[in-house]
């Protein structure tokens, strides 16, 4: 009896100790500051086991291994860690180092999956969260404007927009989580209706090298993916609490971000309310540049069956008393505002992964998008002009992802979005006692339905790529009669057929088909240098603002020009990049050959008609380099180039962004905060269209800092401040002239904000 309980125990023991130690468990922190790092990837080494960390940093790993094993712990924007376990081995402690540089491991979403940057063969620049947070920006364009090839135009303080390499509104599509923003562009704030802190990630492809995204890609396409919470393996709840100041126009903000979550099931809730007064130019204030603006945004996911996820997304942003500094289109001493201005957007998806296997994703989306916009235009005080306007976007995507083998990414799926604007504007005359109606555009509808598909294909493995991408549109464009004007009232009274009424537009229906494709080349020549090389063409039918418009607001009238042919262009591409742990290059050289160019064309002081330059020409270079000089100190620079040539009448192109560039310095002050010094500088710009003003190049100078977080109890502390234009410097953006609305930028800004997290 005793020899058989020696020998159980000698068989049973061993198994009951590595049965009891099969679960790995453990914590990932940030070396830097200790704290925890959410979705951090672990595999076991060698085997198909794997699992991520939650919101509190923490992972449980089954090991179905009686032997040491080796954990692969790798995050993006950190060191990939590998971490040996012996069995037994439990609650492991692992510290990820960040890179000081960035090695393109950012994940991005742009080419509709997901992918690294430096798996992508086109031009991409990234902002995210980090960027935003540490610097004090008013729009989107204002955070876009530090990347090399993108630059901002203003309309506004607060309305703003992009320029990419020479092309802006109509040839850039925007969106927000996937979803189109159609709106007005002659005073444009597309990106103006976003709040940043909402903002996970800002995605720019630079050129029309993606094809997927249909009519309006020329010059790029702007991806804004908002902040999202996630599923969790017990239930969490975090957020954080944020106030920003800005002394160049006494600008106040505060935030409110919570998010939640559990095993199947996510929430969040994001609240900001803006208000600033007139900004301070060196040469003074710059008069009726004011705002007030706030959001509410939500979202909820649900995962009701394995594989299955249904995410509902809500928006509405609301700006009022929104200043438009004096210039044409208005004439000179008028005084133009937004009373207000809405946006308000809701989409549901439906997600199936693996529903078939090769198919590894499948979704559906809705969404509706409506945009109010409210102008107020006093030009003399027996005058008050109101233009208004209502875009409605309904919108539907069918998108499939299939792994066809190892080496063979397959994206496929159709996309339909419908965009109906009515506008009207009134002309009160106070000393007639008459009300003149009239409308800025027609009633009308641009509808597009399109079929897309791309394929990455590993012609060499992990060596040469090959990605093809294609799509064909349908394009429908309609718009009821227009007249003007469309009434008088006088005394009360009102008269539908005065005697000036005249026909404008003519009720019209117009089809386009268009198709635009792309292929991109990846070549890995060595280890962590890459080739690129992006060949495309691409269509873009014009809007209804290009067609039909009639803006007439006492200074200039804008006529648009409903016989405008679609836009056509080939572009090509070829770019440089260097991943190296120490020192990253991005470089790219470009050149866009278009056909029927849609221009504002100057026909005298008073008159802009819409209409096609027959050939045209953009071409350039933009680069940036990070290198970690010593220990933390990055030494950064960035540089862009683009020449824009009608080359059919020999003339230059307008809104042409000149030669401009950035050099700085960032470094890690002891163990409590990092400082950045930078400067930047434009070139003078005197390759200008005609009537467009020429500008004088400029530098300037910045300095911002923030402070490691600061651990209170429960909660952690960042604080960032900074100094723009330190030396309060006068100068104009060349692309803020073609209206002459600001003539001279801000001025020096000391800025400050708080965050807490909890």
């Amino acid at each position: 009896m005793k020899s058989f309980m020696t020998f159980f125990l000698i068989l049973v023991i061993p198994i009951l100790i590595f049965s009891q130690n099969k679960l790995i468990e453990g914590i990932i922190l940030n070396s830097n500051n200790d704290t925890p790092i959410k979705e951090v990837n672990i595999l076991i080494q060698d085997s198909n086991k794997g699992t991520v960390t939650n919101s509190k940093g923490e992972f449980k790993l089954e090991n179905d291994f009686n032997k040491p094993v080796i954990l692969k712990i790798s995050y993006v924007g950190f060191k990939t860690e590998s971490v040996n376990v012996s069995p037994g081995q439990t609650n492991l402690t692992v510290y990820l180092t960040p890179l000081v540089i960035p090695i393109g491991e950012t994940i991005v979403t742009s080419a509709r999956y997901h992918r690294q940057i430096k798996d992508i063969p086109f031009p991409l620049e990234i902002v995210d969260s980090e960027e935003i947070e540490k610097s004090s920006v008013v729009s989107l364009s204002d955070a876009l404007d530090k990347k090399p090839g993108l630059s901002i135009s203003r309309d506004g303080i607060w309305g703003t927009h992009i320029n990419i390499r020479g092309l802006s509104k109509n040839n850039i599509v925007t969106l927000i989580d996937g979803n189109r923003i159609e709106t007005g562009t002659s005073i444009a704030a597309g990106m103006s209706m976003i709040d940043l802190n909402d903002v996970e990630r800002i995605e720019v492809i630079k050129s029309a090298s993606s094809p997927l995204y249909g009519s309006g890609a020329l010059g790029g396409v702007v991806n804004i993916i908002s902040k999202e919470s996630q599923y969790d393996s017990a239930f969490f709840l975090t957020g954080s609490v944020s106030s920003n100041y800005n002394s160049v126009n006494s600008s106040r903000s505060g935030n409110i971000f919570l998010k939640s979550g559990g095993t199947n099931w996510f929430a969040k809730i994001n609240g900001t309310v803006r208000e600033a007064a007139n900004v301070e130019t060196p040469k003074g204030e710059l008069e009726n540049s004011q705002f007030k603006d706030n959001n509410i945004s939500a979202s909820i996911g649900v995962q009701p069956f394995e594989d299955h996820e249904v995410v509902l997304k809500l928006q509405r942003f609301y700006a009022e008393d929104v200043g438009i500094p004096g210039g044409a289109p208005f004439a000179e001493p008028a005084k133009a505002r937004y009373p207000e201005e809405k946006r308000e957007l809701y989409s549901v998806e439906y997600r199936i992964n693996n529903l078939v296997k090769s198919m590894s994703n499948l979704s559906i989306k809705y969404f509706h998008q409506l945009i109010n916009r409210r102008v107020e235009l006093i030009p003399n005080a027996n005058t008050i002009v109101k233009p208004n306007a209502d875009h409605n976007i309904n919108g539907i995507q069918l998108q499939t992802e299939w792994t066809l083998g190892k080496n063979n990414l397959f994206i496929a799926g159709i996309d339909a979005w419908n965009r109906h604007l009515r506008s009207w504007r009134t002309k009160e005359i106070k000393a007639k006692n008459q009300i003149i109606g009239e409308r800025p555009v027609p009633v009308s509808d641009y509808r597009s339905i399109g079929v897309f598909a791309q394929d990455e294909i590993q012609i060499i493995k992990d060596k040469l790529s090959l990605t093809l991408g294609g799509r064909a549109d349908q394009i429908n464009v309609k718009n009821d009669d227009s007249y003007n004007p469309d009434y008088i009232i006088v005394n009360g009274v009102k008269n539908d057929s005065p005697p000036t009424k005249m026909l404008l537009w003519k009720s019209s229906e117009e089809n386009d088909i268009s198709y635009s494709a792309n292929a991109g080349f990846l070549f890995k020549a060595i280890n962590d240098i890459d080739l690129t090389l992006d060949i495309s063409h691409s269509f873009r039918s014009p809007s209804l603002e290009e067609r039909y418009q009639f803006i007439q607001l006492g200074s200039i009238t804008y006529l648009g020009n409903s016989d405008l042919d679609p836009e056509k262009g080939t572009f090509f591409d070829f770019g440089v990049r260097v991943w190296k742990p120490a020192f990253s290059f991005t470089g790219n050289v470009f050149v866009n050959y278009m056909n029927n160019l849609v221009i504002d064309e100057w026909q005298n002081d008073q008159l802009y008609v819409k209409n096609n330059v027959g050939k045209a020409r953009l071409y350039g270079f933009d680069f940036s380099i990070n290198y970690n000089i010593y220990k933390d100190f990055v030494l950064y620079s960035s540089a862009s180039y683009v020449r824009g040539e009608d080359t059919e009448n020999n003339l230059d192109l307008p809104e042409i962004p000149p030669l401009n560039g950035r050099l700085g310095l960032r470094f890690n002050a002891a163990e409590y905060a990092s400082l950045d010094i930078s400067g930047s500088f434009s070139s003078d710009q005197e390759k200008v269209s005609k009537s467009e003003l020429s500008t004088a190049g400029y530098s300037l100078f910045d300095l911002s800092i923030n402070s490691f977080p600061i651990k209170l109890g429960s909660i952690k502390l960042n604080l960032f401040a900074g100094i723009q234009n330190i030396f309060d410097r006068g100068y104009r953006n060349h692309l803020s002239t073609y209206r002459g609305i600001i003539r001279l930028e801000p001025g020096r800004n000391i800025f400050a904000k708080a965050v807490i997290n909890f």
